[in-house]
């Protein structure tokens, strides 16, 4: 027997394990189904973001306390100098490190749930390739500057994914057939860089190879408003269909008896994937491996799909890189160095735990 005062279970019993409804005392006007684990690691790497963007403010040679660097935040600077340090140099540059590595991140987790490979990184299918090939020629044929090399790294990466996408759906859009295609295509792209840095003058060099490793140097608040913008609205496209793209991670035809129109919302979701990747691109550099790992650790911390998760790995992990790229060395190297280190130093660890599982 139940009291009159407790609640039914028939509810609680009926929902999957580990899922769990928000409701509020008394009123049946709204509810919020959620699941415990991802949205758990969600709170807490918000908090650990903002925490790395709190000692970002306050790690340089120019030291600033912890209260001063919150006094400033609020309005009340203890002097000029401080407050330039944290909202001309180490704020801007801090949120373009958050907004960019969420950016690819975002990317790699769309690409991967599109394709149903967990490698399908824009690394991998060619999209970052034909960014580089695009800044690269507009940076040492066109002479052009920072704002015309993001103009070519965004028309590179969109004509080479427009490419991917023509040629797959000349046989049918399938994953497989997009990694492949993907691939090729960043083959050439890479072979267009390669060409291109051997030909001209060897200062010219230098200044393209350096934006190829990726770099946030001198990063700002105006290299912020495009990629911060094309997040957003890649994030509320992402979200109207993430039911969608749960189904289609279950199979083409799963999806489709689930009645998704898969050929229009894979097509949607690779527009907000492929450009979100080419802002990040074009304001950073083809910074590598985020897109790839940070999806990968966001699924082991979840153990779900949730893209949210993976944007925010990936913003701490490329935050996090850049303070190593700052002020662990003599001299500052450019962060995409240290990219490459965390990512390769990560798939090792993988292959070492699938062989200990062996």
């Amino acid at each position: 027997m139940t009291g009159e005062g407790t609640p039914p279970v028939r509810e609680r019993s009926s929902l999957p394990v580990g899922h769990r409804v928000l409701r509020p005392r008394g009123n049946d006007g709204w509810s919020l189904r959620f699941e415990v684990r991802p949205a758990v690691v969600t709170v807490i790497l918000v908090v650990l973001l903002v925490s790395v963007v709190l000692a970002s403010l306050v790690i340089g040679e120019f030291r600033i306390t912890a209260a001063d660097a919150v006094s400033t935040l609020l309005g009340n600077p203890p002097d000029r100098i401080t407050d330039f340090f944290i909202y001309e140099r180490r704020l801007p540059r801090a949120l373009v490190a958050v907004v960019v590595g969420a950016s690819l991140a975002t990317s790699g987790a769309v690409f991967c749930a599109l394709t149903r490979n967990p490698l399908a990184s824009p690394d991998i299918i060619g999209v970052t390739q034909g960014a580089s090939a695009g800044g690269a020629v507009v940076l040492l044929l066109l002479g052009g500057g920072l704002a015309q090399v993001a103009a070519g790294a965004v028309t590179g990466a969109v004509v080479t994914s427009g490419l991917i996408a023509l040629l797959a759906w000349w046989r049918g859009l399938s994953g497989a057939r997009l990694v492949l295609l993907g691939v090729a295509l960043g083959a050439v792209a890479s072979a267009i860089v390669a060409h291109l840095l051997a030909r001209v003058f060897v200062a010219s060099a230098v200044t393209a190879q350096t934006w190829l490793i990726g770099s946030l140097q001198g990063r700002g608040w105006s290299e912020l408003r495009l990629p911060l913008l094309c997040l957003v609205l890649a994030g509320a496209v992402v979200w109207k269909q993430s039911a969608n793209l749960r189904a289609l991670a279950l199979g083409d035809e799963v999806a489709v008896a689930l009645g998704v129109r898969v050929g229009r919302t894979r097509a949607l979701l690779l527009v907000a994937a492929t450009l979100t990747a080419a802002f990040a691109v074009a304001t950073a550099g083809p910074i590598s491996f985020v897109a790839l790992v940070a999806p990968h650790v966001a699924r082991m911390l979840t153990r779900s799909d949730r893209v949210l998760p993976a944007a925010l790995v990936g913003g701490l992990l490329l935050l996090v890189s850049d303070l190593v790229a700052q002020h662990a060395f003599a001299l500052p190297v450019p962060v995409g160095v240290v990219t490459v280190v965390l990512g390769g130093l990560f798939f090792l660890g993988l292959l070492w735990r699938e062989g200990r599982r062996g």
